[in-house]
């Protein structure tokens, strides 16, 4: 499903993320850890449970990558 909205600038948290690609935000976790999201970054100090936030540029490329399914 596509989402018609336009992207946001800045930076977004995973439950955002998950929302505009209709992901589950476990998913997104797993994707900024395995690379597709590579400028993702931890807010805070670095620990382990600071929030992740992920630049909607990196969703953008994300989504331009992603095959499209002709109807």
């Amino acid at each position: 499903m596509t989402n018609s909205r336009a992207t946001p600038v800045g930076d977004a948290t995973v439950q955002q993320v998950a929302e505009y690609l209709s992901l589950h935000p476990e998913t997104v976790r797993i994707m900024a850890r395995s690379g597709d999201f590579p400028n993702a970054y931890k807010t805070g100090r670095a620990r382990t449970n600071s929030p992740l936030r992920i630049p909607w540029a990196d969703v953008d490329r994300y989504r331009a990558l992603q095959p499209r399914v002709a109807n």
